[in-house]
């Protein structure tokens, strides 16, 4: 029997979702049950724009996310920084152009799963996933959540993204802060939590 396959899917503009990717990939990993492959989604602004904004050069090793790698998945991890409380215009161009799938109900039943990086604790930790999960929805996809399954969730001595949506990280208003140990530990058992889960939903 084949395994299922895990596609994790990043959008990241100065790599703190990436570093999250890799950490998500390493839970992933750890079981045996399901494979798992590591994609980004494409950057569509102009280059004159991103030597303005400084944003570094995209990882040329890590493959772009196409609608043949969505339809033929069987679950994902979408990691993306917040725009205003949403996922940012690079995301939002992908899933406007998947309406050929919605038509053919190609990614019922596929299960998902979300991370994200926000600027502040307070600047998206959450309706970045809430306002993804009516793109999830209208494809009839199953979202996984990760509740509050890992104690650095509850870290109050210091600063900690994620919440029961996700794993995340805080970058700071000028992108400066990366992703804490704590942050990275919730990002491995995110990865390690949705992979047992989409393993048993997949069981025969």
């Amino acid at each position: 029997m084949s395994k299922p396959l895990i596609s994790v899917v990043y959008f990241s503009s100065y790599g703190h979702v990436k570093q999250l990717s890799h950490k998500i990939m390493e839970g992933l990993t750890k079981n045996s049950s399901v494979e798992a492959k590591l994609f980004q989604f494409e950057e569509t602004l102009p280059k004159e724009i991103l030597i303005k904004s400084k944003s570094p050069p995209k990882d040329e090793s890590v493959p772009i996310f196409t609608l043949k790698d969505l339809e033929k998945g069987d679950a994902f991890m979408f990691g993306f920084p917040t725009r205003y409380g949403i996922m940012p215009s690079q995301v939002k161009s992908f899933w406007d152009s998947t309406g050929g799938l919605w038509m053919k109900g190609a990614l019922q039943r596929k299960m998902a799963g979300t991370f994200f990086s926000t600027g502040s604790q307070s600047g998206g930790q959450e309706t970045t996933a809430l306002t993804f999960l009516t793109t999830l929805s209208h494809h009839g996809m199953i979202y996984v959540p990760m509740g509050y399954s890992h104690k650095n969730l509850n870290c109050i001595d210091e600063v900690v993204g994620g919440s029961a949506y996700g794993s995340g990280t805080v970058a700071g208003g000028d992108g400066s802060r990366q992703p804490s140990e704590k942050e990275k530990e919730i990002a491995v058992h995110h990865g390690s939590m949705f992979a047992e889960i989409v393993a048993q939903y997949h069981k025969k």
